[in-house]
């Protein structure tokens, strides 16, 4: 064996042993699965406020140092509950023994909307801080795929996307798609060249698109607010109801205007303080519940049925409240060719409560109608009070007299019939819906 040859054996049997010597000893360095395990959970409480339990976890670190957590169940009364989590780091951040996240990767979650309310973030926001979420790290990328969101009333709908989140903590782009959906309903946000705190925001519906601008800034005393403006086009609302699994009183294609503002703490807390406005017009439309002629003629006594209309237009408000979100919809005005209407109306956890004036072509005008029940069986009555009003005022003048004298009676009853009372006078009875 030659001199060179004997060099080039010794030379590789020392570099094998040094590394098996450095594996070894990085080896040992490194935490064990129980600790990787243990620290998990321990940084998921200490960014959320709530504690988390794992079926089985495991890591390795080639090709990039990986950690899979398989059925991990947080202790609340609704669990959210994430089927296979696959957390990656960069190898830096791990030999450092300070393992920073670059991707999140979920397969399958059910996640209760009761329960997402009680995460919450400990870190504290500084006066001149960047806008950061409360507990996520910067510069990662989270796909998931079949997480489930269940809303307040069990419903529970399937979603798949990915988020960039920037060096902030906030999103430079993403895309949300509720699966399943045909044509498909996504949100798309980017974000704009040189506009650290501002989005272009896409949203694809049934029949149209709802986009626009949003962004974040900082107000006087340090809180988050969020502002944007979307432009709904042709959007088939009866289609997107449909989508997330809800019923429509009306259908007919929307076209208007929304704004968006919200103000928080922290920009996680800005979804619960959401409020939203949209004036809209729809032409034409179509009352898929009653036929409010019939209402009418029959002082609510038939209501079954459609009602066909050539517009309808008004503006419809949302708050996000502790009990649900709330509906106001508000200078309601539609017309057909046989009756024109007017009205206001409040829904929240999709009870329904408002009045409207119905006036018909060469006939009644302006009787008042109650609305009440739910988005999935609407009611509409006509108070006790309007009737008896109406009815005299047919006797003293027919036609006209009817609406003034129901106008009268609603007047009166909102007057005597809540619960209040003149000086000495026992409370009047609350009238009840004539149907």
């Amino acid at each position: 064996m030659s001199r060179a040859r004997r060099v080039l054996y010794a030379t590789s049997g020392l570099l094998a042993g040094g590394v098996i010597v450095l594996v070894t000893l990085v080896w040992s360095w490194l935490p064990s699965q129980e600790e990787v395990a243990e620290r998990v959970a321990r940084q998921f409480e200490e960014r959320t406020g709530v504690q988390v339990d794992f079926s089985h976890v495991q890591w390795w670190l080639w090709p990039q140092p990986t950690l899979v957590v398989e059925n991990a169940v947080t202790r609340q009364p609704s669990p959210i509950v994430a089927r296979k989590l696959r957390l990656r780091a960069s190898w830096l951040s791990v030999l450092r023994r300070a393992p920073r996240l670059q991707d999140i990767e979920l397969d399958g979650a059910m996640v209760p909307q009761v329960s997402l309310h009680a995460l919450r973030g400990n870190r504290g926001v500084q006066e001149d801080a960047k806008p950061s979420v409360d507990w996520l790290p910067g510069n990662l990328r989270l796909h998931f795929r079949e997480l489930t969101w269940i809303d307040r009333r069990g419903i529970e709908l399937d979603y798949e996307g990915v988020i960039d989140l920037g060096e902030d903590g906030l999103p430079s782009q993403a895309r949300i798609l509720r699966s399943g959906s045909n044509p498909p309903t996504q949100l798309r946000l980017q974000r704009e060249p040189g506009q650290a705190w501002r989005w272009r925001v896409l949203i694809d519906v049934p029949g149209g698109t709802w986009n626009g601008s949003a962004q974040i800034a900082r107000t006087a005393n340090g809180r988050f607010r969020l502002t944007a403006e979307l432009v709904p086009k042709d959007v088939d609302l009866e289609a997107l109801l449909g989508v997330f699994r809800r019923h429509s009183v009306v259908a007919g294609r929307v076209n208007g205007s929304t704004t968006l503002e919200a103000e928080a703490d922290t920009p996680t807390g800005l979804a619960a303080n959401l409020h939203t406005s949209t004036r809209f017009v729809m032409k034409p439309a179509r009352l898929t519940r009653f036929d409010l002629a019939k209402a009418v003629r029959s002082a609510g006594t038939t209501e079954a049925g459609q009602t066909a209309l050539d517009e309808l237009s008004g503006t419809v408000d949302t708050q996000n409240t502790a009990g649900g979100i709330e509906f106001r919809y508000t200078n309601l005005a539609a017309r057909s060719g046989v009756l024109t209407a007017s009205g206001n109306v409040r829904m929240i956890r999709r009870r329904l409560d408002g009045e409207l004036a119905i006036d018909l072509v060469g006939g009644v005008v302006g009787i008042p109608l109650k609305v009440s029940g739910t988005v999935d069986e609407p009611a509409l009555s006509v108070t006790a009070a309007a009737v008896t009003g109406a009815a005299v005022g047919t006797a003293v003048l027919p036609g006209v007299g009817t609406a003034i004298g129901a106008r009268v009676g609603q007047q009166v009853e909102r007057l005597l019939g809540n619960g209040q009372k003149a000086p000495g006078e026992s409370p009047a009875p609350a009238s009840k819906p004539a149907r």
